[in-house]
């Protein structure tokens, strides 16, 4: 009798429902509830009487709502931000290591497999800086992110990283108003491998946002279009990775204050859920003080091509379990 495996249970199809399901969900968590419940003022975002974005008071009016909204996320402060998620998953399991890195340009095409490890420690690093304020004519800031997968559980090889990819970005960043952002960015994407590892690529995108209160918390959607930087074919790493991560993504993000906090982001032949929240909420424990905890319990899934650069033509499953630091 043929044994059935976890991943194989996972269908490709299910996986494209999955944001529209959802979505639904959190629309029925967060509308359920009465609105007098959980309704919360949305104070406007001052600026500082003095004109200078990086003083106290710029900073002061972040935290009038909490520092939760999304044009808040944007708003120049003399300070690291969080970026894209920060998290460390302990365990991610996959379900078909690239052991044959392959490319169309030869140069980067790997000629002898190598064993990999099926388990990773993967983590993501992420934040952002304003490096100037133009008032109501937008913001200029730097971002970085670093997603690395560690070899942990592979003792015999000495836990080398199997990869490390590093995006540094330019983000021009506009705040029609509390609810909306319009960024516009310039980013390049590399693992810093030689040949026949290496892969990068440089991107210019447009990335518009918006945020709906809900009853119970808030929920964003953001939709990013981004055109490919042309490169010389004879030095070209992966000629062809907009067929796999194609050119635009969507995330879906949902937050309970203190609690629940989902993101799905679909592009091209991919999806990737986040799911994070306090212990407590994992197990259905009230808690006094929500808002205040330092890190939650992290569950991903992955399901498609571009995990990582060496993986953009590369399609499998990777389920993880670790922590999170909330925005």
């Amino acid at each position: 009798m043929k044994s059935v495996k976890l991943f194989d249970l996972i269908k490709p199809a299910a996986v494209y429902r999955l944001p529209g399901i959802l979505l639904a969900i959190v629309c029925l968590l967060g509308f359920s509830a009465p609105a007098s419940a959980a309704t919360k003022a949305q104070a406007a975002p001052a600026r500082s009487s003095s004109g200078d974005p990086f003083s106290s008071g710029s900073s002061s009016s972040s935290g009038s709502s909490g520092g939760h909204g999304l044009a808040q996320e944007w708003e120049p402060v003399n300070e690291l931000k969080p970026y894209k998620q920060n998290y460390l998953l302990l365990y991610a399991h996959s379900s078909q290591p690239n052991n044959l890195p392959t490319s169309p340009n030869p140069l980067n095409s790997v000629l002898v497999p190598y064993a990999l490890d099926n388990r990773d420690v993967k983590f993501q690093i992420s934040f952002k800086h304003a490096l100037a304020d133009n008032q109501r004519y937008g913001s200029l800031w730097f971002g970085y992110t670093q997603l690395s997968f560690w070899q942990y559980y592979d003792q015999v090889n000495s836990r080398p990283f199997r990869e490390n990819d590093y995006e540094p970005e330019l983000i021009y960043s506009f705040r029609p108003n509390e609810a909306s952002i319009l960024n516009f960015g310039l980013l390049h994407q590399s693992n810093g491998e030689s040949n026949p590892r290496s892969r990068s690529w440089d991107r210019v995108y447009i990335k518009p946002g918006l945020e709906f209160s809900t009853a119970r918390g808030r929920l964003i959607v953001q939709v990013r279009w981004w055109q490919r930087i042309a490169e010389d074919p004879a030095t070209d790493n992966n000629p062809d990775i907009v067929n796999y991560l194609g050119y635009r993504d969507i995330e879906l993000r949902y937050e309970q204050d203190g609690a629940w906090k989902i993101s799905v982001i679909a592009r091209n032949l991919a999806t990737q859920v986040d799911i994070a929240a306090p212990l407590s909420s994992w197990l259905m424990l009230s808690s006094e003080n929500p808002g205040e905890h330092l890190v939650d319990i992290h569950l991903q899934y992955f399901n498609g091509y571009g995990e990582s650069l060496l993986d953009y033509n590369q399609s499998h499953t990777t389920l993880g379990l670790g922590i999170s630091f909330p925005f």
